[in-house]
């Protein structure tokens, strides 16, 4: 694992380098084996907590893993552009605005003994800001190269803390999307997602059902540009046992297959490389 600061990546990127780096603290890897206009990103994947922060927190790690979101990076690894974070979304959310990245409560839970310090809280704020600018250097190289980009946004939910029992297996959240042309492109995407056979699990997909697309990346890029699309998707967690932890083999991995298989072939149906 090489380790970059975030100059140092910032002017890979401007150079048009072919690299994987983790920013300097850890925090992320950024991987880039070829530039074409699709970018994949798992901001909530790790479960990371400095000693400081861990010691603070009135929640276990096992309360933590529960709603951060685990083996997502691995839904994306294959493709030729990821972003994937390292850090817990209990130090700073990466889908959460600047000033609201930092939880004070979360789930109706108290998160920390003690009351962060605007020292530790502006810390944090640090790394979501340049995690960020870093995502953006990116988006920006591409929409320079290609005039566009796709972003798939990957995240996964809890579905056992809800009533229903027809949650959708993928949910697409497009409610931010303001630009009719990518319309055929969301729909593309909701068919590739409901054509995904995996082991041991009926497919069911759904738009703007229990999730909107409101998170701050999708928010952020969609009010900035016009010829950049992210699809935010959340994947129930069908892949594991969402309160111990325990993933099930068998179906976790036949859907890191089918899922990168499906990340890939959609970005080539749509988009000139």
């Amino acid at each position: 694992m090489l380790f970059f600061s975030e100059a140092a990546i910032v002017e890979k990127i401007r150079n048009r380098e072919i690299f994987t780096a983790t920013i300097e603290d850890g925090a992320f890897t950024l991987k880039i084996n070829k530039y074409i206009p699709a970018l994949s990103a798992a901001m909530h994947n790790g479960g990371r907590l400095t000693k400081e922060l861990a010691d603070n927190c009135l929640l276990s790690q096992k309360e933590r893993y529960h709603e951060e979101d685990p083996f997502t990076g691995s839904f994306i690894e294959n493709q030729e552009i990821t972003i994937i974070a390292h850090d817990s979304r209990y130090e700073y959310d990466l889908n959460r605005t600047h000033e609201e990245c930092v939880y004070e409560t979360a789930w109706g839970k108290e998160i920390w003994k003690t009351a962060l310090k605007s020292k530790r809280i502006h810390e944090s704020q640090a790394k979501h800001a340049r995690f960020h600018r870093v995502i953006t250097a990116v988006i920006e190289a591409l929409r320079e190269d290609f005039g566009q980009c796709i972003v798939y946004d990957i995240h996964s939910y809890n579905y056992q803390r809800y009533e229903r029992t027809d949650l959708p297996v993928f949910n697409l959240g497009t409610s931010t999307v303001t630009n009719k042309n990518w319309r055929p492109v969301i729909a593309s995407w909701l068919v590739a997602l409901q054509e995904i056979k995996v082991d041991g699990i009926e497919t069911t997909v759904a738009e703007n059902d229990i999730f909107y697309g409101k998170g701050f990346l999708a928010t952020y890029c969609h009010k900035r540009y016009d010829n950049v699309l992210v699809l935010a998707t959340e994947v129930k967690k069908v892949f594991m046992n969402e309160m111990t932890g325990e993933s099930d083999v068998e179906i976790l991995g036949s859907l890191q297959r089918v899922f990168n298989a499906t990340v890939s072939g959609n970005s080539e149906c749509h988009l000139s490389v």
